[in-house]
C-alpha cells in the first residue's frame, strides 16, 4: 500500500477487487456488510480530486486488482463535494491522460511523479464500474470479477514533493475576521490559516495547518441571494462549495432532520432530531424559549448554536469543535445563515450577525496549493483599492477627527452615528498613538493604520508650524493659524460612562 498511515485503506481477503466509496465512510459500510472484506482486496474512500493520485499509486502497487467498483450511494455522495473526485476518476478512465499528466477536458493534473505510461497501462487493464445506484444490501451481488493474472510488475512511484510552506509568527490562539459577506470573511480565514497556522499531523496520517480559536463574523449576507465568486476558476468553486448548486443542495441536508445513508451524522439531524426521543431543538428549545423571553440566553446544545437578540435583531452564535475550512466552511456558513433567517422570520426579528467560532480552524495538506493560489489572487498579487468604501470598510466602532491646536494634537472619537464619544490629545503623534492603543478604541486594522499616518502628518505640521487639515496634503508654504482647542480631558468627556 502507498503510505497506509497517511492514506488509510482497509485490506480484505479478496484478490482482484477494489471497492471505492465517495464520502460514505468505509468503516460504516464494512460494519453493515462485513462480507466486503471477504470479496475485496482493498477498500477505501475518495474525498477529493487529489485522491485520484492515491488510487493510481495503490493500483500500480497491486496489479492483481482488475476491477474497481465505485460506490457513491446516498445524498451526500451526490453533492458537488461527493462527485468532485468521482468526476475526475471517471474522466481519467473515459478519456485517458495526456503526456503532461493532464486529463483531457478537465483542469486536473496528475502528480508529476506518476509515470503516464504506467497510468495508461492501469486504465487499459483495470475496469472501473459505477454501482452508485445500488443500495448497500445489494452491493455484494454486484462484486463479480473473472480470475486473471497480473498485467504488470508492481510499480512504486516516487513520493510527491510537497510545496514548501512558510509560517509567520503569531499569537497562535484567538483570531477574528469580520465582514459583510461569507466569501469575503472566509477568504480572510483561509489567508490567516495559511500564513500563521501551525503545521501538525492528523489522525489520518496527513498534515494540516491549524489556528485555534478563530472567530469570524458575517454581518450582511442573504442566504437566498448569496454573493458568490464568479471570477474564481470553476474547479475551485466546486472544491470549496462556493456554487449556487452546492449551497442549495447543502440547505436540503442542513435543514433536514433526516439522516442520509452512509454517514454518522449531519448538523440538521443533530439539531432537529437530537437523542433517542428525536428532540427538535429549533422548535422545542430555541423558539419556545424566545417566546417565553426574548432576552433568553439558553443555548440549543453545548458548544454548537445559540441565538441572542439585541435591538430587534436576532444574532446567531455557533461553535465548531473541528472545522475543515477549505472544503466545508463555506457551505457550513451559508447553512447557518439560512437557519438564522428561518428562525428570525418565525420569531419576528430582523436578522443580525452570524458569529462562528472555529476552535480548530484547519486546512489539510491536499488543499494547501489551491489555498496559496487563492490568497495570492485575493491579497498578495492584487493591488488594493485606494478609494475608501464606507459601506464595506467602515470601522464598526466609529471614526476619528484629528486636529492640531494650542501646541497639541487632538483626536475626537465619534461613533458611526456621528456622536462624539471621547476626546484625547498629546504633544506628539507617539503620545496620542499610545493613548489610543491603551484604550483599544478601534477595530479595523486599515482604519488604525490610516489614523497612524494622519497622526504622523499632524505631528510634522505641529513641529514645523504648518497648517494641518485631515485628509489633505500638507502645504509646506502655509503656516499655521491655530485656534485654541475645546478638548476636554478623558474623564470630562467620558462622564457617566464608567471610565473614570
Amino acid at each position: 500500500m502507498y503510505q497506509p498511515d497517511k492514506f488509510k485503506v482497509h485490506l480484505g481477503k479478496g484478490d482482484h477487487i477494489g471497492f471505492c466509496t465517495f464520502w460514505n465512510e468505509p468503516e460504516k459500510a464494512i460494519a453493515l456488510a462485513p462480507e466486503l472484506l471477504e470479496k475485496c482486496a482493498i477498500i477505501g474512500t475518495l474525498y477529493s480530486r487529489q485522491g485520484v493520485n492515491i488510487i493510481l499509486r495503490n493500483l500500480a502497487l497491486n496489479p492483481h486488482i482488475r476491477v474497481v467498483f465505485a460506490w457513491g450511494y446516498g445524498e451526500l455522495s451526490q453533492t458537488k463535494f461527493g462527485t468532485a473526485g468521482r468526476d475526475i476518476l471517471f474522466a481519467l478512465w473515459e478519456r485517458g491522460v495526456n503526456d503532461d499528466g493532464s486529463i483531457p477536458n478537465t483542469n486536473f493534473l496528475l502528480e508529476k511523479e506518476l509515470d503516464v505510461t504506467v497510468v495508461r497501462d492501469i486504465i487499459k487493464h483495470v475496469q472501473l464500474v459505477d454501482i452508485s445506484e445500488v443500495p448497500l444490501d445489494k452491493v455484494l451481488t454486484q462484486l463479480q470479477v473473472q480470475e486473471s493474472d497480473v498485467y504488470m510488475e508492481p510499480v512504486r512511484f516516487a513520493d510527491a514533493i510537497p510545496t514548501a510552506v512558510e509560517r509567520f509568527q503569531s499569537e497562535n490562539v484567538g483570531w477574528l475576521a469580520r465582514g459583510k459577506k461569507v466569501i469575503d470573511v472566509w477568504t480572510r480565514v483561509v489567508q490567516r490559516v495559511m500564513l500563521y497556522g501551525a503545521i501538525k499531523g492528523t489522525q489520518y496520517g496527513s498534515k494540516q495547518k491549524e489556528l485555534m480559536g478563530f472567530s469570524w463574523v458575517i454581518d450582511d449576507e442573504d442566504p437566498d441571494n448569496p454573493v458568490l465568486p464568479d471570477e474564481w476558476p470553476q474547479d475551485l468553486r466546486e472544491v470549496t462549495g462556493a456554487t449556487q448548486d452546492a449551497i442549495e443542495q447543502y440547505f436540503k441536508v442542513f435543514l433536514s432532520k433526516e439522516m442520509p445513508a452512509g454517514v454518522q451524522y449531519t448538523y440538521g439531524n443533530r439539531l432537529m432530531c437530537w437523542g433517542p426521543n428525536c428532540l427538535d431543538q429549533i422548535t422545542d428549545s430555541i423558539e419556545r424559549n424566545f417566546t417565553l423571553s426574548p432576552d433568553t440566553r439558553r443555548a440549543v446544545m453545548t458548544t454548537l448554536i445559540q441565538f441572542l437578540q439585541t435591538d430587534g435583531k436576532l444574532h446567531m452564535l455557533s461553535t465548531f469543535r473541528s472545522h475543515d475550512i477549505f472544503k466545508a466552511a463555506i457551505p457550513n456558513a451559508f447553512g447557518l445563515r439560512k437557519l438564522q433567517k428561518e428562525v428570525s422570520k418565525r420569531l419576528g426579528f430582523d436578522m443580525g450577525a452570524l458569529h462562528i467560532v472555529s476552535n480548530s480552524a484547519h486546512l489539510y495538506e491536499a488543499d494547501w496549493a489551491n489555498a496559496k493560489k487563492l490568497i495570492a489572487c485575493a491579497f498578495t498579487e492584487r493591488d488594493p483599492s485606494l478609494v475608501f468604501d464606507a459601506e464595506t470598510e467602515g470601522d464598526p466602532r466609529g471614526n476619528a477627527r484629528i486636529e492640531v491646536a494650542n501646541g497639541k494634537i487632538h483626536v475626537t472619537v465619534m461613533g458611526v452615528d456621528g456622536i462624539e464619544l471621547i476626546q484625547l490629545g498629546g504633544a506628539s503623534a507617539h503620545e496620542v498613538v499610545r493613548k489610543l492603543g491603551q484604550m483599544d478604541l478601534f477595530a479595523d486594522a486599515t482604519h488604525m493604520l490610516y489614523i497612524g499616518t494622519e497622526l504622523e502628518k499632524a505631528d510634522f505640521a505641529l513641529k514645523n508650524g504648518l497648517a494641518y487639515t485631515q485628509d489633505k496634503p500638507l502645504d509646506l508654504n502655509k503656516k499655521a493659524t491655530y485656534e485654541k482647542s475645546s478638548e476636554k480631558s478623558i474623564c470630562e468627556s467620558s462622564e457617566g460612562s464608567g471610565l473614570c
